[in-house]
C-alpha cells in the first residue's frame, strides 16, 4: 500500500490577509483607471489647444474637477501638457511686442502668483466661477451683435491692464483664466495666429508660474508620469498643428471658438446648479 507524498502543510489565508490583497488589487485598478483617464483627457483636449491656444487646462480643470479629482492633483497632471503644446506654439509663431510682454508679467502674471500662493498655502477660496460663467454667456451673446462686439473690443484696447488683472486673479484661484484670455486676445487681435500666439504665450508664463509653485508648496504631486502627459501633448500638436490648422479659415476659426466658449460657461451653469459636484481644492 502506498500513502501519497507529503506536500507540507497547507496555506491558508486568514480573512485579514484577503482584505489585503483584495485592496491591493483595487487600488492598482484604480490607479490604472486614473492613468487611462488622464491621458485621454490629456489627448483630446491637446488636440483643442493646438488649434486655438486654450484647450487642457480651459475644458480639463472642470473636467478632472468634476471626476473626483483634487485641485493640486488636476494642476499636476494638465500643467505640463499645457506648458508644452504653448511652448512650441511660441517656438512656431511670432512673440507678442516688447510692450504687449510686459503689460503680460506686470499685469497678469503677478496677480495669478498673489492668488495661487494664496490658494494653495493659506486656502483662500473664492468662488468665481459663477463670475466666468456669466462673463463668458455675455461674450458669446455679445459675439451676435456687431455694435456690442465692437465696445467690448475698445474696452479691451483702453483698458489692457485691467482685463490682464482680473484674468491673471482669476486664473490664480480657479485655473479658469482660459475663457477670459480668450475673450481678451480675440478682442485685441484679428489675425488668428496673432490671437493663437498671443494666447500660447501667456498659457506658457501661466503653466510655468504654476508648476513652479506647485513644486515648492506641493511636492508631493511632482512625479515622472508628467513627462509622458507633455509628450504626449506634443505628440498631437505636431500632428494637429501641420494638418488642421492651417486649413482653417479665420471667419471658422471665430465662430467655433466663440462656440467653445459658450459650452465652457454652460458646463460652469451646470456646476453650480449642483448637476456635477466638484471636490472643493485642496
Amino acid at each position: 500500500m502506498t500513502f501519497p507524498a507529503h506536500r507540507g502543510p497547507q496555506k491558508f489565508l486568514c480573512p485579514r490577509d484577503r482584505f489585503t490583497r483584495t485592496a491591493v488589487a483595487w487600488k492598482i485598478a484604480n490607479s490604472a483607471m486614473d492613468n487611462m483617464i488622464e491621458f485621454a483627457t490629456i489627448f483630446v483636449l491637446a488636440i483643442l489647444q493646438s488649434i486655438f491656444g486654450i484647450g487642457i487646462l480651459f475644458f480639463g480643470t472642470p473636467t478632472l474637477l468634476l471626476l473626483g479629482f483634487p485641485f493640486s492633483e488636476t494642476l499636476s497632471i494638465l500643467l505640463p501638457a499645457s506648458a508644452a503644446v504653448s511652448l512650441f506654439q511660441v517656438i512656431r509663431g511670432n512673440l507678442p511686442d516688447r510692450r504687449q510682454i510686459g503689460n503680460y508679467i506686470g499685469w497678469c502674471l503677478v496677480p495669478l502668483t498673489a492668488a495661487l500662493v494664496g490658494s494653495l498655502s493659506f486656502g483662500w477660496d473664492v468662488e468665481l466661477e459663477s463670475i466666468v460663467a456669466v462673463t463668458l454667456l455675455l461674450y458669446v451673446v455679445v459675439r451676435l451683435s456687431r455694435r456690442t462686439e465692437r465696445a467690448l473690443q475698445l474696452s479691451a484696447t483702453r483698458l489692457p491692464q485691467a482685463w490682464l488683472a482680473v484674468i491673471g486673479t482669476v486664473h490664480g484661484f480657479s485655473n479658469l483664466g482660459g475663457g477670459l484670455l480668450a475673450i481678451f486676445a480675440a478682442s485685441s487681435f484679428s489675425d488668428k495666429k496673432q490671437v493663437r500666439s498671443n494666447i500660447a504665450f501667456c498659457y506658457l508664463c501661466f503653466a510655468v508660474i504654476q508648476l513652479v509653485t506647485l513644486a515648492i508648496l506641493k511636492p508631493e504631486f511632482m512625479h515622472l508620469t508628467q513627462f509622458g502627459y507633455a509628450a504626449l501633448a506634443i505628440i498631437v500638436f505636431i500632428v494637429i498643428d501641420r494638418q488642421v490648422f492651417g486649413a482653417i479659415a479665420p471667419p471658422v476659426f471665430d465662430r467655433i471658438l466663440t462656440l467653445l466658449i459658450g459650452c465652457y460657461s454652460v458646463l460652469i451653469f451646470l456646476k453650480l446648479f449642483g448637476v456635477f459636484q466638484a471636490p472643493a481644492p485642496t
